[in-house]
């Protein structure tokens, strides 16, 4: 019984940290995308990736409630990759070999993690 609900708060924990990162990642962009804007509308970007980027550290500190801070915070990571994905979407940016290699790293050191968080409750 106990085993069960540690392995549902690990998920959980998982799912908000994965939020958190997007959010932040979002965030990024939208400041970026303020950066880029004229000055009638550069505000307004620079609230919302605000907004979006409070959401995900909001998010990320509900998500320590679920798991261990040495498992989750690490994990994210997987922040940079999708903003790599979302710099290539929305502002043209190359997706290099380089970049994808760094990817593979952060998304296997996550796994690694969440591994590791998954042996040491058991």
């Amino acid at each position: 019984m106990q085993a069960e609900k540690e392995r549902t708060n690990r998920r959980i924990g998982f799912i908000l940290i994965i939020v958190a990162a997007s959010l932040s990642s979002l965030g990024q962009l939208i400041w970026k995308l303020g950066v880029d804007s004229s000055d009638s509308t550069r505000w307004f970007y620079y609230l919302l990736g605000f907004l979006a980027a409070a959401g995900g550290m909001f998010v990320m500190t509900l998500a320590f409630g679920y798991g261990q801070v040495s498992i989750l915070q690490p994990m994210m990571s997987l922040g940079f990759a999708l903003s790599i994905f979302l710099g290539a979407f929305f502002l043209n940016e190359p997706i290099t070999i380089i970049k994808l290699i760094g990817i593979g790293c952060i998304i296997a050191g996550s796994v690694v993690l969440g591994r590791d968080g998954n042996e040491a409750s058991q």
